[in-house]
Formats: C-alpha cells, sequence, structure tokens
C-alpha cells in the first residue's frame, strides 16, 4: 500500500545506466562516468570551456592531457564545462560537493588510482539498499575486500556475510558520493559496511647519492612524511596534495639511513596524518635500496677486424718547400775540428 513504508525502509534506491557513443576512446572499464544532476564540485576546476554538450564536456575531461581529469562539472543553460583534476572521493569531508541548480556533475571512472597499502573504515549498523555486484560462496572477508580492490570500477565499499552466508557486496559508492541518494542504506545493527577510506602507492627512487621515498595517494593528504626517529629534522610537511615525496641522503646523519652490506641501504619511513598527534591512520614503511657493485667482465662476439680493401674516406694532398739543411764536421765533445 502507498505510504506503508517509510522512504528510509525502501529495500532500494535506483541506479540508471545510458549508453553513449563517445568520441573519444574510452576505457575497459564497467562504465566510463558517473553522473550527478543537481550537484557540482566547487572550488578546484582547472580548466574552462564552452561546449554544445554535455557529451562534448565528458569528451573533453577523457581526452585532457596536461592533468588528470578526474571529473567535470557541466552548465545545461550556457554550456559552460569545467574541468577538474579532483573528484568526490579525493576532496571527501571538505564540503566541496553540493547541490547547484542547473548543473550535471559528471565523474570519471577510467582514472588510474592507488590500489595497494588501502584502509577500509567499518561502518557499524548500516549496509547498502542498492549495490553494484554480489557475489556467491566467498570465503572470507579478506577476499571480498580483494575483490573490491580489482573489481571492473572503483569500488569504495563491500559487505560480508550480512545478506547471506558467505556473500560479499561490491559498490562503487560510500559516504562520499551519496550526497544526492536519500536513505541509501538500511539499518541493521549487527551488519557492518566497510568504506575505503585511503590507499597509498609508494616506489622508491635509488640514486647515486640517495634515496626518495614517493607516495601517490586516493585522498589529498595533509600532514607529513619523515624518516623514522627524526619527525623534525628529516621531515617533509604536506599540505593538501595526491602526491608527495621524502628525499633522504646517504651522507646526511639527520635521515639516519643505514648501510648494510654491499650496496644496500635501508631506512624506516612514516606518514603521519597530523602535525604532531599520531593516529590509527598512519603508516610506517621499510624502504630499501640495493646497488650492484661487484666487479663484472663484460664480453660479445662481435668481430671488430677488417676484411678486404678499405677505401679512404678523404685523401689530401700537400707539397710543401724542403727545409735548409746545414752540415758541419765537430768532435765528440761538439766543438770544431782543428785543420790538420
Amino acid at each position: 500500500f502507498p505510504g506503508a513504508l517509510s522512504k528510509s525502509q525502501f529495500p532500494v534506491f535506483t541506479i540508471y545506466a545510458q549508453k553513449s557513443c563517445l568520441g573519444v576512446k574510452p576505457c575497459e572499464r564497467a562504465w566510463c562516468f558517473d553522473r550527478v544532476q543537481g550537484y557540482k564540485l566547487s572550488g578546484y576546476d582547472k580548466k574552462h570551456q564552452t561546449t554544445g554538450t554535455r557529451q562534448d564536456c565528458l569528451e573533453l575531461c577523457l581526452g585532457e592531457r596536461e592533468f588528470t581529469c578526474r571529473s567535470a562539472n557541466y552548465n545545461n543553460a550556457t554550456g559552460d564545462c569545467e574541468l577538474s583534476d579532483m573528484d568526490r572521493l579525493t576532496v571527501a569531508g571538505s564540503g566541496a560537493f553540493d547541490a547547484a541548480v542547473g548543473y550535471d556533475y559528471l565523474e570519471n571512472n577510467c582514472v588510474e588510482e592507488p590500489v595497494k597499502l588501502c584502509e577500509f573504515k567499518k561502518l557499524s549498523g548500516r549496509i547498502l539498499k542498492t549495490v553494484d555486484s554480489v557475489y556467491q560462496e566467498v570465503d572470507s572477508a579478506e577476499e571480498c575486500r580483494d575483490l573490491c580492490l580489482n573489481s571492473p570500477y572503483r569500488c569504495h565499499s563491500y559487505d560480508y556475510g550480512d545478506t547471506g552466508e558467505q556473500v560479499c557486496r561490491l559498490s562503487h559508492h560510500s559516504r562520499a558520493t551519496l550526497a544526492d541518494i536519500q536513505d541509501p542504506y538500511l539499518d541493521v545493527p549487527e551488519a557492518s559496511t566497510y568504506e575505503l577510506s585511503a590507499c597509498y602507492n609508494v616506489s622508491i627512487d635509488c640514486r647515486s647519492s640517495d634515496m626518495v621515498a614517493r607516495i601517490k595517494t586516493s585522498k589529498l593528504f595533509s600532514g607529513k612524511i619523515y624518516a623514522k626517529g627524526s619527525p623534525n629534522s628529516c621531515v617533509q610537511d604536506v599540505r593538501g596534495s595526491l602526491e608527495f615525496e621524502l628525499r633522504m641522503a646517504y651522507d646526511d646523519v639527520e635521515c639516519n639511513v643505514k648501510h648494510q652490506g654491499l650496496g644496500k641501504y635501508l631506512n624506516d619511513v612514516v606518514i603521519q596524518h597530523h602535525d604532531t598527534i599520531v593516529t590509527s591512520s598512519d603508516l610506517g614503511l621499510a624502504v630499501t635500496c640495493q646497488y650492484d657493485l661487484t666487479n663484472k667482465s663484460v664480453s660479445n662476439e662481435v668481430d671488430l677486424g677488417v676484411h678486404g680493401d678499405v677505401r679512404p674516406a678523404l685523401t689530401e694532398e700537400v707539397i710543401v718547400d724542403s727545409p735548409n739543411v746545414a752540415m758541419k764536421i765537430t768532435d765528440r765533445h761538439g766543438e770544431d775540428v782543428p785543420p790538420s
């Protein structure tokens, strides 16, 4: 009966899919873009252009080469297209994503984001009414987590065992992306949803006199990265960035890089979210550079012998005057010989 259920009791919310023929080659993901009507991301636009249609704006974002276009705002009345290197996830909690009449928010699902060293936060007592994938006979919550990180779309939450034994449900939604959906969760006291907080891809650049730890994260990071034991002397402060690094010279006593064996250097690095307080979200990393310093003999079988006649590449003939020659007879000491 109409009105028998309150909106919070509706068992699902609806996600619409639309097929589009793009002028730019799309990625291999399950879908290319999320569209949210009546919303925009404010304060992070990097490029403006007037386009004829929403699809033109979408293609501009997909084809952008100067920076990674993560989202776009499209004004349906003016055709104004605002491209941004941020999206709802990277600026989660900032209040930048808000309602805007006449706008469409377009979020790029083709963006490659970090999927290592990922932290999920537990949301107790609630599960999503609608999800993107459901897997049966999943052996553990850890396996469900791995399915989320390796899904064919940008998965940002999962629940396990709450809707059936060994049932794993995945969704591209999290609290950061549900602003436009009314009552997206079911209240189930014993259930839990695990939301992706942030991931960190770490790479090490081993150079001749130092090592550089480079970090890429999926959410704007503010805090500091430092060598363990030197939070004030071997440190890099970070303010609102998705990429940052720490350089540690091998001869810098403050960074305390350890030399172990022939050509092996190692150190511990801490990624801290607060300037002074250590939290459970902070990460500790062990970084190592290994150089092969052993003597090596290099040989090959290239025949450098010359066979047959060799034609000169250049021939030059010059005639010069004969030198003047003067001769005299001396004794063994260089003195003139007296006449006999």
